[in-house]
């Protein structure tokens, strides 16, 4: 009997060391939920794109949160590597995940570039990245002609615009040619940038006479090439206005492939009158007139 009494003392002596009472002083550590870390932003160039002889567009894409703003930018110069400590660098406002582009500021013709992207960190820090070249236009193309639009890459088939300085006379005693036939609209013949093939085709089936600055353009073949057309008057007016932007003139006045009505087409001229400097104007000219005709083409 004393020795059931000895063990049953001794259980409960182990059960309350063991298991605690109300009174016990015991410590509990509560372990906050960890906040979850912002991703860091990232930039990653595009193609550079809308190349001239004086001007290129950036473009690139940053990640960040949503409601996050950030002032990402574009630095070149015309060696490798470029940093915004020695080279020209242009900004400009991102909000949220976005692709962005921004124009350069003035570049020199037939110059290669590089060019990369960055964001700056609130502690100055400058990320970059990967970088990339591109080449401004005024240079001469395969057909002989002056390069004076590259897209920077290929769309639709074709990515540069070149367009030859001389004329194509419809006789050898004149100075270019006409339009084409008075008194016949032809329907079709479009003003935007990139329609001057479409154009011509147009005119080269309606148009019965000869004399037609469309059909000269496009029976041409000139240093191996035979896709040249007449461009649209977006397209002159462009290359006309870049190039003189690279200190590279070409005739006073041409003909395009947009229809104004049955007797006048557009063309372009240098308006030198009542102005400063000369400026480089559309002009709606009677198709019977005799007129420059400078054949472009795309490749």
């Amino acid at each position: 009997m004393k020795y059931k009494f000895l063990f049953f003392t001794l259980m409960v002596m182990i059960l309350n060391s063991c298991g605690g009472s109300d009174s016990d002083d015991s410590t509990f550590i509560n372990i906050p939920n960890p906040i979850p870390s912002t991703p860091p932003k990232t930039i990653s160039l595009r193609t550079t794109t809308e190349i001239f002889p004086t001007s290129a567009v950036f473009r690139a894409n940053i990640v960040q949160q949503d409601g996050q703003g950030e002032t990402p930018g574009f630095v070149y110069g015309t060696t490798p590597n470029p940093t915004v400590i020695n080279n020209t660098s242009v900004t400009t406002i991102a909000q949220g995940s976005t692709n962005f582009e921004v124009k350069s500021g003035t570049l020199q013709p037939n110059t290669t570039y590089y060019v990369r992207g960055f964001i700056k960190t609130g502690e100055g820090i400058y990320t970059y990245t990967a970088e990339t070249s591109f080449k401004t236009t005024g240079y001469f193309g395969p057909g002989g002609g002056y390069v004076g639009y590259d897209k920077g890459e290929y769309v639709n088939g074709w990515r540069f615009m070149e367009i030859h300085p001389t004329t194509l006379n419809y006789s050898s005693g004149g100075v270019g040619g006409q339009w084409g036939n008075m008194g016949t609209f032809i329907s079709g013949t479009y003003s935007d940038f990139g329609k001057g093939l479409e154009n011509t085709n147009i005119i080269v089936s309606a148009n019965s006479g000869a004399n037609c600055a469309a059909k000269l353009c496009d029976n041409l073949v000139l240093n191996g090439q035979s896709d040249w057309f007449l461009p649209s008057s977006q397209e002159l007016l462009t290359l006309y206005k870049e190039l003189k932007k690279g200190n590279i003139s070409i005739s006073s006045s041409a003909w395009s492939s947009t229809q104004v009505d049955g007797n006048s087409a557009y063309s372009i001229f240098y308006q030198t009158f009542g102005v400063p400097t000369p400026e480089v104007i559309l002009s709606s000219t009677l198709k019977s007139m005799g007129t420059t005709i400078l054949p472009v083409r795309r490749y």
